[in-house]
């Protein structure tokens, strides 16, 4: 891959002008929402409505009859119209030197001979013009280093900005994934709803997101792949780069057919996409929640080098199904050494025993520094690759855990540091707060259990090496 990958999508991810076809002042309709959607991210650029029902403003900015009244070269077009007005209004825009398309209607090749045969015309169409479609039938694209929302979701521009990357291509799916990645604070780079895939394939932006400096972590949703061993090479070299996490539906009778209707899109064996998957060094996760919270670990540079975790509590239970998920996967909780555990015997309750797992009882939860000097003593063995800290906060009541100082500790021994850190949503705030000090904050012991066995799974992928593990 080269850096001319970036320029043959400069026009769809940074254009310089775009024009909305569709736009209108009514609010009962897509093409206010749309315009609405690239205005609210304050997008830099010109920005041009158009509608040949239009007065001289649309939305307060100066209106358009048709696309061949725009200045030519307009790197990107919105189309908010219906179907049978797409096909002439992608010609118009490919003669005036457009670079770039989203298209939200449906009606094409997932409802039939018909609509395939309109795809079909599209994609010819916009391959002789140069023109890269993402759609029809999406939501379409985020790129929040751009200011770019070229989308019909104005909400979309409210996400923090950050270094994880969303390809659906379901917007349904899409949007589930990116409301988990809110909740769970973490930054967005780009978000694609890929749809229909008229002439933007998986394959193109996984190759593209991989040579994208402000891309840091993929994430996939696949109905299905026309192409899969296209797909699986570009992913593949990928991989080696970036880490990609992917989650796949549409495998049982309803689901498969849910998808035809939907995308068009015709899903394959559950058991063939997972060996190919792990074989191209992709990490396959099974919900938008897992995808989340592992996105996080790893936009934040969490790595688990081996396969030893240390972990504290002064509550059993969370830990119990930690400790399940982690050891059926392979994680292991090795006993402490013994210098280690007579120096974790001095500081704990008299009852409580010094070992791996750490059961300090109420006793860390009113002083919380306990759990700093176990981590700390913990850390130093090499056998140890990580410490997890369970903390339930008592529903507000009580001390908050030391983030910052378990960070200090985490960076002092070169070891990735995790709380799972059981609080309401009201309480989202102590979550921010261990996350902007470097520590991975979890809210439940399933997503912690679960994130520290895909971080080891993606350890055993190769890194960035795309070596294949166990998945």
């Amino acid at each position: 891959m080269s850096s001319d990958v970036l320029d043959r999508y400069r026009p769809l991810f940074e254009p310089r002008s775009i024009a909305v076809v569709g736009a209108t002042d009514n609010a009962f309709k897509l093409g206010f929402h749309s315009l609405a959607a690239v205005t609210s991210a304050g997008f830099p650029g010109e920005v041009y409505p158009v509608n040949p029902k239009a007065g001289e403003h649309i939305q307060g900015l100066r209106a358009y009859r048709s696309i061949s009244e725009l200045p030519r070269d307009v790197d990107l077009f919105v189309y908010a119209i219906p179907e049978r007005q797409v096909v002439p209004s992608v010609r118009e825009a490919v003669e005036m030197g457009g670079k770039a398309g989203v298209i939200f209607a449906g009606g094409f090749r997932e409802t039939g001979p018909e609509g395939k045969r309109l795809q079909e015309e599209l994609i010819r169409i916009a391959d002789a013009g140069g023109m890269k479609l993402i759609g029809p039938n999406c939501i379409g694209i985020v790129n929040k280093q751009a200011r770019l929302n070229a989308t019909f979701a104005s909400a979309l521009a409210w996400f923090p900005q950050g270094d994880v990357s969303v390809v659906s291509q379901s917007g349904g799916m899409g949007n589930s994934i990116l409301n988990e990645i809110m909740d769970e604070q973490v930054g967005l780079s780009k978000f694609v709803s890929i749809g229909n895939r008229a002439n933007v394939e998986f394959a193109d932006m996984v190759e593209y997101l991989a040579e994208d400096p402000d891309t840091g972590v993929i994430c996939l949703f696949i109905e299905g792949l026309d192409d899969g061993t296209a797909f699986l090479d570009k992913a593949r070299r990928a991989s080696r780069l970036k880490p990609i996490l992917v989650y796949t539906r549409g495998y049982t009778e309803s689901s498969s057919k849910t998808a035809l209707s939907h995308t068009g899109s015709v899903a394959s064996s559950e058991v063939v996409y997972r060996g190919a998957f792990r074989q191209a060094g992709l990490l396959q996760v099974h919900s938008s929640s897992e995808m989340a919270s592992t996105a996080k670990a790893v936009s934040m540079g969490a790595e688990l080098a081996g396969n030893g975790v240390f972990i504290s509590t002064h509550s059993a239970g969370p830990v119990v199904a930690i400790c399940d998920i982690c050891e059926r996967a392979g994680l292991r909780f090795p006993p402490l050494q013994p210098e280690i555990s007579q120096a974790i015997a001095e500081f704990i309750p008299e009852h409580a025993v010094a070992a791996n797992p750490l059961d300090m009882f109420a006793f860390a939860w009113t002083d919380s520094s306990l759990y700093l000097k176990a981590a700390d003593l913990a850390l130093a063995q090499d056998d140890i690759d990580c410490a997890v800290a369970v903390f339930v906060t008592g529903g507000g009541a009580g001390p908050v855990f030391p983030s910052r100082d378990y960070a200090e500790i985490g960076r002092k021994h070169g070891k990735p540091v995790f709380v799972c850190l059981i609080a309401p949503c009201a309480l989202i705030q102590d979550i921010a707060d261990a996350q902007q000090h470097g520590v991975v904050a979890l809210s439940s012991p399933e997503k912690m259990g679960q994130v520290l066995v895909n971080l080891r799974r993606l350890s055993m992928l190769g890194g960035r090496t795309g070596q294949g593990g166990e998945q």
